[in-house]
């Protein structure tokens, strides 16, 4: 047990010294929040198009549950880049290696 700790630890040690050497710039949030929502996006119109009937609600009609779609997606695309940018800059569970 105390040899796969060792081997963990050391596996943490190596993809921080490697996440120093990478540069991440604001594009790459904004693309990834962009292919999250479009996930996000598909996930929530079968939700809200489909399942209703399963669980005894009226089902929606499909146009006013793609401008829901919609709206929601917009609000949680811009809440989810700012969560992103300060998770990025926080230092939260971040183990930095000793400097020589």
């Amino acid at each position: 047990m105390q040899m796969l700790s060792k081997k963990c630890l050391l596996l943490l040690k190596r993809k921080t010294v490697m996440n120093d050497k990478v540069k991440i710039n604001r594009t790459r949030h904004i693309f990834k929040a962009i292919t999250w929502n479009l996930l996000a996006m598909t996930t929530t119109f079968l939700v809200l198009s489909y399942l209703p009937p399963f669980f005894g609600f009226e089902a929606l009609d499909k146009s006013s549950v793609g401008w829901l779609v919609i709206l929601d997606r917009i609000v949680k695309l811009i809440f989810y880049y700012f969560h992103e940018r300060a998770w990025f800059a926080s230092n939260l569970g971040v183990i930095k290696p000793k400097k020589d």
